[in-house]
């Protein structure tokens, strides 16, 4: 019989809940006409479930994580994933647009504490020099989540009932919070935050580099990854159910990317950072000049091979310079990732609400591109770069 240790299934268990929170995050895009129906709304305002959320995020982060940093680690993580469960239990009975308004709002609040906690968990469950191994691991079930839980979620909700698919997510959710009790020992903070941290932490001139990194190259993929569909019918010609075989494939290729950078990441910070952005610029550029055809449905598979280490890079580096405050760190980088989101998804909706979607490609490509510069000329993509 094999067995496995319990450090490998305590990684499960946050990997299990990184799965069910970006289930549950991008659920109103699964869902989107199932839940415009059901509470009798445009979709568009099904689409504002999604930017309210990561407004709220953005806002509450690093106040939040500041507030909670004298607590257990595993403690916080727990609640977090509740707020989960709880958000979805009341999405599912929710009456009428408010009230599905309110039910995101709960979850959007524990989001961003429990991405800034989940990573330095799993870093201390697998010991030091060990840290972008660990977040590959748990950050698993974000490429999992976008391969199977979205699908689906989707399917449910088209077969069976958006409020059963809500519920569903909702018992994964808790399944995982039961999950990390059981198989996650107390884990107190590394160092109580001393007075003026988040001043420090923000102003921090050794995370710069790594912020405006995940600036740049998310908000480059989200102008385009919002639209993928529109991009693959465009520059793919595939429309229906070959749009849906070609996005597990995308899917399949994010997660083979996940697995190669993570076993590199610690060892070759700089090279798999280099990556990851200029991996996105080469795949938007073969876009760009390549006729409808396999070559650019090559380009939109592999794309999410680069797309796929995004978090696992940058957190890695976000732990490997913040050696003191890892989790108000993160709390900050978790702010520029949203703004990116949001940025690059109002950016892309320009591009297309103009007939400009050409321009949305041309966006991520240039985003990769600087991005990449910004990590070839700073140490915190360096080995050694732990103070």
């Amino acid at each position: 019989m094999l067995v496995v240790p319990r450090t490998g299934v305590a990684l499960g268990a946050l990997s299990l809940a990184c799965f069910a929170s970006v289930t549950s995050e991008n659920l109103p895009v699964a869902l989107l006409p199932q839940l415009a129906a059901g509470l009798d709304v445009a979709e568009s305002s099904v689409g504002l479930l999604m930017t309210g959320y990561a407004v709220v995020v953005a806002v509450s982060v690093v106040p939040l994580v500041a507030w909670t940093a004298r607590h257990d680690r595993r403690t916080t993580a727990l609640v977090t994933i509740l707020l989960v469960v709880g958000s979805n239990l009341l999405l599912a009975v929710a009456p009428n647009y408010g009230v599905a308004v309110a039910a995101r709002l709960v979850a959007a609040l524990g989001h961003g504490v429990f991405w800034a906690v989940v990573a330095a968990m799993a870093a201390r469950l697998l010991g030091p020099g060990r840290g972008g191994r660990a977040t590959a691991v748990v950050f698993a079930g974000n490429s999992l989540a976008f391969l199977f839980g979205l699908p689906l979620s989707s399917w449910l909700g088209a077969t069976l009932g958006w409020r059963l698919a809500v519920l569903v997510v909702a018992g994964v959710a808790a399944l995982a919070a039961l999950g990390i009790r059981v198989t996650v020992g107390p884990t107190p903070p590394l160092e109580p935050p001393a007075r003026g941290s988040v001043r420090r932490v923000v102003t921090d001139r050794a995370l710069r580099p790594v912020n405006l990194t995940t600036l740049l190259v998310v908000t480059g993929h989200f102008a385009a990854f919002t639209y993928i569909t529109a991009i693959i019918a465009d520059y793919v010609h595939l429309t229906g159910s070959a749009t849906s075989t070609l996005l597990f494939a995308h899917g399949l290729a994010g997660l083979a990317g996940l697995v190669l950078i993570g076993r590199h990441v610690d060892g070759r910070p700089q090279a798999t950072a280099l990556v990851t952005t200029g991996g996105l610029a080469v795949c938007m550029l073969v876009l760009l000049v390549a006729g409808p055809g396999v070559l650019a449905g090559g380009a939109v598979v592999l794309w999410a091979a680069p797309a796929a280490g995004i978090g696992v890079v940058l957190q890695a580096a976000v732990l490997r310079v913040a050696t003191t405050q890892p989790d108000l760190a993160s709390a900050v980088y978790i702010v520029a990732f949203q703004i990116g989101i949001a940025l690059g998804a109002a950016l892309g909706g320009f591009s297309l609400d103009h007939g400009a979607l050409p321009l949305t490609v041309v966006i991520a490509a240039g985003c990769g591109l600087a991005a990449s510069v910004v990590v070839r000329r700073s140490k915190a993509f360096k080995p050694g770069s732990a103070r």
